[in-house]
């Protein structure tokens, strides 16, 4: 790819990822360097200064509306920046709702905010009250840019900007390796690879002329978890824990659950037990069609797909979609410890390899 990405919002004061030169493919021209003799050959490749840096410090734990992110901070790299996110996740910092102006005290600053911005291959952006890109917590602080640590792997997670030393809420994601965004961005965490094929699925999503989510994809909590703490439960598992809890015990009388409740597609994905990958259509593969179908789907009292249908996607990979998830199997979802039908988003990802 040749195309030079631009992550820009309308006003000036809006955060801004600068432009990116996307990395195009190696040409016919460059050449393999011709071999050492053996004698010379070292031991071994020497790592990169950035891959002698392991993330250290405090975990996050990002619950979406399409799944789990999981990243540890590189506090020792970016203190401020770690303390700032951590802070505002949990409500210690005072900051000014960009909205009402008002100061808000003991306020969780990311809790049920959106991914405003998305665009595959490169980075999903999220942070801001508004939705919009313009809003901000109601103070900056300067960048921590360490040159050993950079954008050379996908999951980094960073501070968006609007110029030097203009920090504060906003963060991305990327999904790839970016060495143009070295030296511009604080980089303070790096998240594992199940969570970046959710990151992919985000941003594969249908998304309008501003790379804003038509659907808005939400961050719903955002949990700390410091060395020595467990994970929290996925969205869902304590319900059914405390479902099956009640099973065990003696008889109750349970009021009568509704016949379908909806759920949301990581809540889904955590209850899959059987799944089959879509085959990659070959007429599709070979004009390049790549793409994310999203699809409805109703799943029964027994965890077998019910009714699936198209929301959006390629139609060259649709079909393909559907025969797969047909095959899916869940465990039941369970509701005062009866299992109930449930609505929910299944979103396949086709990707090309470069």
């Amino acid at each position: 790819m040749n195309a030079t990405l631009r992550i820009t919002f309308a006003l000036a004061a809006s955060l801004t990822l600068a432009a990116l030169a996307v990395p195009a493919p190696l040409s016919a021209q460059q050449s393999t360097p011709p071999a050492q003799p053996a004698e010379e050959l070292p031991d071994g490749p020497t790592p990169q200064a950035s891959a002698l840096i392991h993330p250290n410090g405090p975990s996050v734990v990002m619950d979406t509306s399409m799944g789990r992110i999981t990243c540890q901070f590189f506090e020792k790299q970016a203190p401020v920046a770690v303390a700032n996110f951590i802070a505002l996740a949990e409500g210690t910092k005072e900051w000014v709702n960009p909205d009402t102006h008002k100061k808000m005290h003991n306020k969780r600053f990311y809790d049920d905010t959106i991914f405003h911005r998305v665009i595959p291959e490169f980075m999903i952006q999220g942070g801001d009250p508004t939705g919009t890109g313009m809003g901000d917590p109601g103070f900056s602080f300067d960048d921590e840019i360490d040159p050993n640590l950079n954008f050379d792997q996908p999951g980094r997670l960073a501070m968006a900007n609007s110029g030097p030393n203009t920090n504060g809420s906003q963060f991305f994601i990327t999904e790839a390796g970016y060495d143009t965004l070295n030296g511009h961005y604080t980089l303070f965490g790096q998240c594992d690879p199940d969570s970046v094929t959710v990151v992919k699925a985000i941003a594969r999503v249908d998304r309008d002329a501003n790379d804003k989510p038509t659907t808005p994809v939400v961050l719903r909590k955002v949990t700390i978890v410091r060395e020595g703490q467990p994970l929290p439960p996925k969205p869902g598992v304590a319900v059914l824990a405390g479902a099956l809890d009640s099973m065990a015990t003696a008889p109750k009388v349970l009021a009568t659950p509704p016949k379908r409740i909806m759920i949301s597609a990581g809540v889904a994905a955590a209850l899959i037990q059987t799944k089959v990958p879509p085959v990659y259509p070959v007429d599709a593969k070979a004009a390049g069609i790549t793409g994310t179908v999203a699809l409805d789907a109703v799943i029964g009292t027994t965890g077998a797909i019910e009714n699936l249908k198209v929301i959006s996607g390629p139609a060259e990979l649709q079909q393909s979609a559907l025969d797969a998830v047909r095959q899916w199997q869940y465990q039941p979802y369970l509701l005062n410890g009866q299992p109930v039908e449930v609505r929910t988003q299944i979103n396949i990802i086709f990707s090309l390899a470069k």
